[in-house]
């Protein structure tokens, strides 16, 4: 082998060692979601409201870092004669540094003004709730008609931009890419339970559902590992 010959072959195996890596790259940024149900479990226990209120989300088996921008939430009334009201406008999300964000449901009307106050859900007995809902953060004005639309993610897993983010959030991007953690934020619900001996309007108490996002190996976006509800 001549020298050329061996200059040719290194450019050629780093060649394609570049192309591996960018096709790897590439699937790199999918996630699972879940709802971290025995907590859930324990405070509605705790709260003596187990046998009142259920609470559960509809999520696919795996998302890309820029899909999640909505989280479909199921609220359901297991009492035999009394309503329960969902107050939005006192439910919150938070984010991976544990900021509030006033929680958006949205109907299929749309809406025109995030600083609308939004109306509370009532469920019958018996009933459960589905909503959309997401972060007041997450919209922006879109159109001549001044309507609102999610373009953010519920969660940001864009890399930190440096000059923007502290060491902390650096170091949590990386362990995050690296599989060595998982991120949780929470969706705090405002419910407010009518019974017996409550008022008429009900007594509310805040139910806090945690949410942990653990990363996919990249091999989990190949075309034959297909996307399914759960």
């Amino acid at each position: 082998m001549t020298e050329l010959d061996f200059v040719l072959l290194t450019v050629y195996f780093l060649g394609v060692s570049y192309v591996l890596y960018q096709i790897v790259d590439s699937f790199n940024d999918e996630f699972t979601i879940r709802l971290e149900q025995d907590e859930l479990d324990q405070q509605l226990e705790a709260l003596n409201v187990k046998d009142t209120i259920g609470v559960s989300f509809r999520f696919d088996n795996r998302y890309e870092f820029n899909k999640l921008k909505q989280l479909a939430i199921r609220i359901q009334n297991k009492s035999e004669s009394y309503p329960i009201y969902v107050d939005w406008d006192h439910c919150v999300l938070t984010n991976l540094d544990g900021r509030s964000r006033r929680v958006a449901r949205f109907s299929s009307g749309g809406t025109l003004d995030a600083f609308q106050n939004q109306v509370f859900s009532i469920i019958a007995p018996k009933r459960t709730l589905q909503e959309l809902i997401s972060g007041e953060d997450q919209l922006s004005r879109t159109g001549t008609e001044g309507f609102l639309e999610v373009s953010k993610t519920v969660i940001d897993l864009n890399k930190p931009d440096p000059k923007k983010s502290t060491e902390a959030q650096r170091k949590r991007y990386r362990d995050f890419m690296a599989s060595k953690i998982t991120l949780e934020f929470e969706l705090h619900l405002a419910i407010r339970l009518v019974g017996a001996n409550t008022p008429p309007t009900g007594d509310r108490t805040r139910i806090i559902c945690k949410l942990t996002m653990i990363k996919l190996d990249w091999t989990a976006g190949l075309p034959w590992n297909p996307k399914k509800p759960f």
